[in-house]
């Protein structure tokens, strides 16, 4: 008996997925409460001669089991195919024979177990455990597992992986394609198709179930699900929030669920009933009898239950809509209420100050927005514009003083001194260590000189202070001390703690929604010009002012010479500047703008970096593309730490027969934190990126990967045209000084595109579709390798040498041998279909497979 458990749990581990026991000559786990089981590499020399599983539906990233329990000879293949087509290539093992599992990674934990239809085929009436033959499609969720590697208890044969990508072993658990329950159904619905449409089968029982366990599940499946540990005072006030309004009675027992599941058996368990009716009371169709018989019966049905999580969700979300409610009718209140003024006195008297302040929340959005229509109002009534500043005095009244107005003749004295002067316009990040000065429009970064100067300045005012001094010897005393070096270091250090101007730095450009522009601020969710507000915490902007109304005929013509005319591409390259442009790059992508030079790239790159401003980067290629040098790791990654804020990464251009770095791409584009520190740091920073990355090349780098979760990301953009031999295009000598001058009219088009994303989405064109299937066709090297170069035989063997020395020459000819670079990974890469055997004098060889004669090659 092999020890697999001790063997293959170790890498599987490793990879990230939660691990079982399973017993010699079985299926099923050798431990109790394994469902909650979270085993460690300690554990691994606890359980000799057992085979090794993987649970199902939880942890980090949880797994989802496709075991296609399926012999029929046209089914079975058509599922499987379908899968691959539809859900991506997963890792895929066989135990008896035509029957597979394919594992996948579920978009949440907590699914539940889903079935198909069963059916019987009378030419195949038996399993080889003897029991009838019922085939049908499992989906493995929570409380559930799967045989990894083990001896199959009816074959007596090792369970396989005969996925070209190696199998557990060989793929972390976060690179599996991922599934939603949108993919279950419809694979369910496909399976009964096939059924329905199949000659010679018959349905047995019932149908698909999409999520169904037994009741034996449901039991361990309730204590495994923990309860929040919420006060039962604190759930009454939560609930507070959430109407009835009695149109679905799933609503209102779903209530009743989470509120039995969390306090079930606890003091407060006839608190929560009479809670659970008062909510049900406040609907018109509320029956009082139905309440006990069905609190009674929670707990002990099937399927996963519903806990107190739930109800807080609802709450929660009920809760937002109502201050947002409340916050929209402030802000209409407040608007009709400026509208209304006719007179400029009127409008800054006394009785329309008062109302507005009552009205304003204490939300700075919208004091943003209430401040600009008071000023936009202003200046229509006048022609004359009113400075934030004095608006929002108006309206909101001046910052509260936190220290006396008196300052004493100290050190802490002067930096209250310099606040006072200066402390509107200053902000202080301790994370970073850093000034900022407001310039009217944004935060600008300071330089240690310009803090310096305020603070010598405000020691110059200081004798400005004498009347307030009885001891003029002692004072003036003070005055010739404060003028030194290190008083004045001092007043900036002291300064920077005040709780004036210190600033989390997670408080800077927190709203992604907002872009900082010359003019102000532009709310991208409509496109509206908004003022400055230093509230805001804005330090990045754009390059130019933003005027909805400017044009960009140059930069227009260009963008539709390069694509030859096709407005699709066009259109969806402008999505793709406006999605960037948002600053939450949830589409998991990065951006790979291919073709040979003369083509257009640099220049539409360049217009629209320039457009970015402040809030465009360029990037290193090393940093996503490695030369086949491995760097150390923990080391310093300036690269990515100066990325920190940016919305438009532009990667310079890679060096041929780069490899991308897969796992950082990943990183990048998956919307994890991820962690880095600057060369002189003695501190990690954690980020979420907000950036989306373009990566323009002549040379596309190799990918080695074959799974969904690379190739998903890949957004390719076809730059195909050459300008230099196509004689239909114009040339321009001086088309790079006009799109200068059209900056304002980019980004304009840019922030327009913006809400055409918002709206609709990417839609990538077919082009850019089959772009991308063309580039992973390409990549698949081994596959093509196999198909030129090998015969596929069971009985033939062949020496390791030998396959090295075919796939060297193969790969060396395309220029590609950094997809695989030694004998090692090469076997690795077929250890899962050709199994590997000794030959006489120990030489390594395989079976499955023989090389073609050179005469067939060449």
């Amino acid at each position: 008996m092999t020890d697999h458990f001790r063997n293959h749990g170790r890498a599987l581990l490793a990879n990230g997925y939660l691990i079982v026991p399973i017993r010699k000559g079985e299926k099923r786990p050798a431990i109790s409460g394994w469902q909650k089981a979270r085993l460690g590499m300690e554990d691994l020399t606890r359980y000799p001669d057992h085979g090794v599983g993987v649970l199902c539906g939880q942890g980090a990233h949880p797994i989802v089991g496709v075991d296609i329990d399926v012999s029929h000879p046209v089914i079975g293949p058509a599922l499987i195919a379908w899968c691959r087509r539809n859900l991506g290539d997963g890792a895929e093992r066989v135990g008896a024979a035509p029957r597979i599992l394919l594992a996948y990674r579920a978009d949440s934990a907590g699914w539940a177990k889903g079935a198909s239809v069963q059916f019987f085929d009378p030419t195949d009436p038996t399993k080889p455990s003897g029991k009838d033959n019922h085939q049908q499609v499992e989906i493995l969720g929570l409380g559930q597992q799967f045989v990894a590697y083990h001896e199959h208890p009816d074959t007596g044969r090792d369970y396989q992986w005969v996925d070209l990508m190696g199998g557990l072993e060989s793929l972390r658990a976060s690179d599996l394609p991922v599934v939603t329950e949108k993919h279950v159904a419809a694979l369910l619905a496909e399976v009964s198709r096939l059924v329905r449409t199949t000659p010679g089968v018959t349905v047995v029982g019932s149908a698909e179930s999409p999520a169904m366990r037994s009741s034996s599940d449901a039991d361990d499946l309730m204590s495994l699900v923990a309860r929040v540990g919420m006060s039962f005072a604190e759930v009454e006030r939560w609930m507070s929030h959430l109407e009835n309004d009695g149109d679905s009675y799933d609503h209102w027992a779903h209530v009743g669920m989470s509120l039995h599941h969390e306090f079930a058996g606890t003091e407060h368990e006839s608190d929560a009933l009479a809670l659970w009716k008062e909510y049900g009371a406040r609907s018109s169709k509320d029956d009082p009898k139905q309440y006990d018989y069905k609190w009674r019966s929670f707990g002990g049905g099937s399927g996963a239950p519903t806990t107190l999580r739930w109800l807080l969700k609802i709450c929660g979300q009920a809760k937002r809509e109502k201050d947002h409610e409340g916050r929209r009718a402030a802000l209409d209140e407040a608007k009709e209420l400026i509208q209304s003024q006719t007179d400029s006195l009127k409008l800054g008297g006394k009785e329309v100050l008062e109302k507005l302040k009552l009205l304003i929340p204490d939300d700075p959005l919208v004091r943003t927005e209430i401040i600009g229509a008071f000023q936009a109002r202003y200046k229509a009534l006048t022609k004359t514009n009113m400075p934030i500043t004095q608006a929002r005095a108006l309206l909101v009244g001046p910052r509260a003083a936190t220290v006396q107005a008196k300052r004493p003749l100290t050190e802490f004295g002067n930096a209250e001194r310099m606040l006072d002067r200066y402390g509107d316009g200053l902000m202080f990040v301790p994370e970073v260590g850093t000034w900022f000065i407001w310039t009217g429009v944004y935060w600008r970064r300071a330089v240690d000189v310009e803090i310096e100067h305020l603070a010598k300045e405000t020691i110059r005012a200081l004798v400005n202070e004498v009347e307030e001094h009885e001891e003029r010897a002692e004072f003036f005393q003070f005055c010739a001390l404060s003028q030194q070096a290190r008083m004045v270091s001092n007043m900036v250090k002291l300064a920077s703690s005040d709780p004036r101007v210190a600033v989390p730095a997670a408080e800077l450009d927190k709203h992604s929604h907002y872009l900082g522009v010359r003019n102000g601020v532009v709310d991208l969710r409509t496109g509206a010009l908004l003022p400055p507000d230093p509230d805001l915490r804005i330090t990045l902007v754009a390059a130019c002012d933003f005027d909805p109304r400017a044009k960009a005929p140059v930069f227009e013509r260009t963008i539709s010479e390069v694509f030859s005319g096709d407005e699709d591409m066009v259109e969806y390259v402008m999505r793709t500047f406006g999605y960037a442009l948002m600053g939450t790059p949830i589409e998991d992508i990065m951006f790979i703008a291919f073709g040979n030079g003369a083509n257009g790239k640099s220049t539409i790159f360049n217009a629209v970096r320039q457009a970015f401003g402040s809030y465009a980067r360029s990037a290193d290629a090393a940093s996503f593309v490695a030369d086949g040098n491995k760097g150390g790791g923990g080391g310093p990654r300036e690269d990515l730490v100066r990325l920190r804020g940016a919305r438009f990464v532009y990667v310079n251009e890679p060096d041929e027969n780069g490899e991308l770095r897969e796992g950082m791409v990943k990183s990048m584009t998956g919307g994890d934190t991820i962690t880095a520190r600057g060369i002189h740091a003695k501190h990690s920073v954690e980020m979420t990126p907000t950036w989306v990355v373009y990566m323009p090349t002549n040379h596309k780098p190799i990918i080695k990967g074959n799974d969904n979760g690379i190739w998903r990301r890949m957004g390719m953009l076809p730059f195909e045209r050459n300008f230099e031999n196509d004689p239909n295009v114009p040339k321009d000598g001086k088309r790079k000084e006009k799109l200068a001058l059209e900056m304002a009219g980019i980004l304009a088009l840019i922030v327009k595109a913006a809400l055409r994303y918002q709206k609709d989405g990417l839609v990538p064109p077919k082009r850019v579709l089959a772009a991308r299937d063309a580039y992973r066709s390409q990549m698949d090297l081994l596959a093509e390798w196999l198909d030129e170069c090998c015969d596929l035989d069971p009985s033939a063997t062949v020496s390791s040498k030998e396959l090295w020395d075919s796939w060297e020459m193969f790969a060396r000819g395309r220029g590609l041998l950094n997809y695989i670079r030694s004998s090692t990974a090469l076997s690795r890469r077929l250890d899962t279909r050709f199994p590997p055997i000794r030959g006489s004098g120990g030489v390594r060889l395989r079976s499955g497979l023989r090389i073609k004669g050179s005469a067939d090659l060449f």
